[in-house]
């Protein structure tokens, strides 16, 4: 690992010492999202407006010796109301042999939401009402990361690794990262996220990642895991997709009660024709706890609490606006069994 960090640094270094840029192009991109929530948890019903944006300043560039450069700070608001610089990145093209890129609350590798179903965005994650815990992300933690280039592995394979060097330097995380790396199992520590994906045949897209964390200030007993793989096809005006994946949080003492959460995702899309689709998602969000280790007992007690969310969308493009309609309900919510909630949001997107 120490061999792979060293050679990506040198070969940044050497990039930004050695050659010249040329003048860049620049450009603004942005959206924003205003929105009517009704919805609650067992027989309450809470009523809102909302409205959300997201700003994208661009820049690039090519290098005199034919390598590219680009640069992404992205603006949106706050759970606070304000304004945050929580998405940059920095990212060095280097034709056939790949890219490599540092990124600061960007660059996510996890594919947790890989099968990708949804008219107006993916599942429960477009507006859930509960935190599932999918795992470990680089992105939440300052990093830099390596892509493979278009044609270098058969078979259309795709690769990219990412190294974030201090877990806790993350206070920009973004406020779409939900569930990733816990400080209290990585105080200190590193992570290595490594993702691979696929196009065998057309319409179908595959792929998997898996991340491992380390603490390098305490022992634990054991390191931080998560993995996912999904598989997406698309046929005609359908698209279907399945995703499963896992995240064990790091353990200081295995005597502890241990905690496990399993995820699993299947969707369906259709496009009624070129402004008109609909789309419903089924998953589950699934945590297990096996009790701390009891003197004189032979056994440890498991107890499993199981999530459930049904998603339903409905969306009209008309130009740049897309007019929809998101409903989803969830039993258990908060891996807390019998609480259930149900939201429908009324929404209107802008993308300039």
């Amino acid at each position: 690992m120490k061999n792979i960090t060293k050679f990506l640094l040198v070969l940044v270094s050497s990039v930004s010492l050695s050659i010249a840029s040329y003048a860049g192009d620049m450009s603004v991109t942005g959206s924003v999202k205003a929105s009517y929530s009704i919805g609650g948890s067992d027989d309450s019903t809470d009523k809102g407006i909302g409205i959300s944006n997201e700003l994208t300043f661009g820049a690039s560039g090519e290098l005199d010796n034919g390598f590219t450069w680009n640069y992404a700070m992205e603006l949106d608001g706050n759970d606070g109301g304000a304004h945050d610089n929580d998405d940059t990145q920095l990212v060095i093209g280097m034709g056939d042999m790949g890219n490599i890129g540092i990124y600061d609350s960007e660059g996510g590798l996890s594919k947790e939401l890989g099968y990708g179903i949804g008219a107006l965005g993916t599942g429960s994650d477009y507006a859930g009402t509960m935190t599932i815990q999918y795992g470990l992300d680089v992105s939440n933690s300052p990093n830099i990361q390596y892509h493979t280039g278009a044609g270098m592995l058969p078979f259309g394979l795709a690769a990219k690794v990412g190294f974030a060097p201090n877990t806790t330097d993350g206070d920009n995380n973004s406020y779409k990262n939900t569930g990733g790396i816990n400080p209290d199992s990585l105080s200190g520590g590193q992570l290595m996220h490594y993702q691979v994906t696929a196009a065998p045949i057309d319409g179908l897209s595959i792929g998997i990642d898996y991340a491992e964390g380390s603490d390098t200030t305490a022992s634990i007993a054991q390191d931080p895991t998560s993995g996912n793989y999904y598989a997406q096809y698309a046929f005609g005006n359908f698209k279907v997709g399945y995703n499963r994946g896992y995240y064990e949080p790091g353990l200081v003492d295995k005597d502890t009660a241990i905690t496990q959460y399993n995820n699993e995702a299947l969707g369906i899309e259709f496009a009624v024709n070129d402004s008109l689709s609909v789309s419903f998602n089924e998953e589950t969000a699934e945590k297990e706890t096996t009790a701390a280790y009891v003197a004189g007992a032979t056994t440890k007690v498991k107890t499993t609490v199981e999530s459930e969310m049904d998603t339903l969308q409905v969306a009209y493009v008309i130009g740049g606006a897309t007019v929809g309609i998101h409903q989803l309900e969830t039993k258990n919510a908060d891996y807390l069994a019998g609480k259930d909630e149900k939201v429908t949001i009324f929404a209107l997107e802008m993308e300039f």
